[in-house]
């Protein structure tokens, strides 16, 4: 992981109410700042204690639609999907429902016996050491499937773990899924609908959802996917049974902006979620873990910074969250394997520090 410097986040324009997203903000150079890098488009949004500075989209809404993509244009989100899936956790956990200090054969059954004793701490954290089940060597086949998650466990199952559990830190959509099965297995309901309910709809969320869920229509992004020489402009397109709780969800700019403002007021995450989450992980061995619990989790000039983003096979995103400052950022593109949307953010936070 590349540690990116702080940089100074004051701006001295005046911030418009976040309530609704109903506008655009006064920073319209925040969005102009950004290089698509052969990306088709790309959406923004910058929020600041619960105002909005900037939102809206720029380029074209697919490789074949020369529509500008717009605030409430849909993008596949993939992994941002497990800072919803970490927070689902350290609520039911604040409801006393689940311990993250006990071990997913706790809650989920039936799993082989090397898995059983790894605690959800690790899982959160990438620090299971639990095969993968998606790789370079079937994400393409994946991707359009609908699979229970049952059938995504058993891909990783015919694996070996990794390394003892503790020992190292390893990026896992497995360790994920598995979260998004304990989570059912005490909430009583399904993944979605707790995600629903608990989340989205408080924030206003109304766009938000796995394929299937979200309210049809045009204003949907179309991918594209650069494979290291050249481009493929109709990807598959991500069913949410392929990630689940690991990477399942579309949004848009707006919705995410809400979901930033609804945190700003505190009206979704109880504290024991916003302690337990944006703090730094450790491994067995009491090092840096080089995360947090289910966000990448950084000290840069003396303010915390918690992120994360995702990528499917036409798609790639960043939210960056700096907790002090109250200020977030969220990038979503209609490409994946080359235009960097940590990259644009930089490019908006440099602009935004002028």
């Amino acid at each position: 992981m590349h540690r990116r410097s702080f940089l100074s986040l004051a701006a001295g324009a005046a911030a418009l109410p976040v309530a609704g997203c109903a506008t655009t903000g006064d920073r319209r150079d925040l969005l102009e700042a950004i290089d698509l890098n052969g990306a088709p488009g790309a959406t923004l949004g910058v929020v600041r204690a619960g105002r909005v500075l900037a939102l809206g989209g720029k380029g074209q809404r697919g490789p074949d639609d020369p529509a500008s993509p717009d605030a409430d244009t849909l993008f596949e989100i993939g992994s941002l999907t497990k800072t919803f899936t970490a927070s689902l956790i350290f609520e039911l956990e604040a409801e006393g429902r689940l311990d993250t200090s006990r071990t997913i054969g706790d809650y989920v059954p039936d799993l082989p016996d090397s898995w059983r004793g790894r605690t959800l701490e690790t899982l959160l954290s990438h620090t299971s050491g639990l095969p993968e089940y998606l790789d370079a060597s079937n994400f393409m086949e994946l991707m359009p499937r609908d699979l229970p998650p049952r059938d995504l466990i058993a891909l990783a199952a015919a694996r070996p773990v990794d390394f003892e559990a503790g020992a190292r830190h390893a990026y896992s959509n497995t360790g994920f899924v598995l979260l998004g099965m304990a989570a059912e297995a005490v909430g009583g309901t399904s993944y979605w609908d707790q995600i629903e309910t608990r989340f989205l709809r408080p924030a206003g969320m109304r766009r938000t959802g796995p394929r299937g869920r979200v309210r049809p229509g045009a204003n949907m992004a179309g991918g594209r996917f650069w494979n290291g020489e050249s481009w493929n402009d109709h990807p598959p397109i991500s069913a949410p049974g392929s990630t689940f709780s690991a990477g399942g969800l579309t949004s848009t700019a707006r919705d995410l902006a809400r979901w930033a403002a609804a945190i700003d007021r505190g009206s979704v995450l109880s504290p024991h979620a916003r302690q337990r989450m944006w703090r730094p992980a450790h491994l067995a061995d009491g090092s840096p873990a080089g995360w947090g619990y289910g966000w990448v989790v950084e000290q840069a000039g003396g303010h915390t910074l918690a992120s994360h983003g995702g990528g499917t096979a036409g798609f790639s995103c960043w939210f960056r969250r700096d907790i002090e400052a109250r200020l977030t950022t969220v990038v979503l593109t209609n490409q994946n394997g080359r235009a960097d949307p940590l990259a644009m953010t930089d490019q908006v936070l440099a602009r935004l520090e002028r």
